[in-house]
């Protein structure tokens, strides 16, 4: 099998084996083993790494699948030389392993490439490609988060804006229910920003790394009771 695939993470197997977990594009996620692949000759070493994104052959071993070659299309290298960037990174990978798949893989892999371009390669603000890469996949999902209206009652928002845990969208002070929690006008202009602007935009978008934490936290907490899955998000949440 040829396929397009992102290095989500691995664990080190035998003597100098790794399993790796891809992303594919055709498949969804694959656990496949790179042989040899930790010496320091090895021809495909840098295929391990998280984030390397490329072409992969992979055939089915005793036990196993195979990977025996890899053409390298992105390291995307620069993400392991900023902390900051690299946690970011990490995280959309995180998001992704965490997701069950079926129509949608095809897009968040798509999306995923657009994102870390974008973080790797411009100066874009601190969460902005993770905050887009995750309300991309709310949607993705079905939940639209962005909206100008209550959710509820149809009512244009005047005053505070609230997102409704129980079905993950933005609702107003008389419809909010008990598992509920206020988004601020500086958080909901963020996600507005980036509901209506695609990832080459990205770098044009301008907020504080403390406003767009704050929505990062909320959407965090609604992609738990969405996917019934905690992020860590370590290096930024933890």
């Amino acid at each position: 099998m040829k396929t397009k695939a992102v290095v989500l993470k691995g664990q080190n197997a035998k003597e100098k084996d790794k399993n790796i977990l891809l992303f594919s594009i055709d498949e969804g996620k694959i656990w496949a083993t790179l042989k040899g692949v930790r010496g320091e000759k090895a021809k495909l070493k840098y295929a391990k790494e998280p984030f390397c994104f490329g072409d992969f052959i992979i055939e089915e071993g005793k036990g196993s699948k195979i990977i025996t070659s890899v053409d390298i299309i992105e390291p995307f290298d620069e993400l392991a030389q900023d902390v900051d960037k690299y946690f970011e990174g990490n995280a959309m990978l995180e998001i992704v392993n965490a997701l069950s798949f079926d129509s949608e893989k095809v897009a968040i892999f798509l999306n995923l490439i657009k994102a870390l371009k974008i973080l790797a390669f411009h100066k874009a603000t601190q969460y902005s490609c993770l905050l887009k890469f995750l309300i991309d996949v709310f949607s993705l999902y079905g939940v639209s988060l962005y909206s100008q209206k209550c959710t509820s009652c149809g009512n244009v928002f005047h005053d505070h804006i609230y997102i409704n845990y129980n079905v993950g969208e933005l609702c107003c002070t008389s419809c909010r229910p008990f598992q509920s929690e206020e988004i601020g006008k500086g958080e909901y202009n963020i996600l507005k920003l980036l509901s209506q602007n695609d990832y080459n935009k990205l770098p044009t978008i301008k907020f504080s790394s403390e406003l767009g934490l704050k929505l990062l936290k909320i959407l965090v907490n609604n992609f738990s009771y969405r996917f019934d899955k905690h992020l860590k998000f370590i290096g930024i949440l933890s």
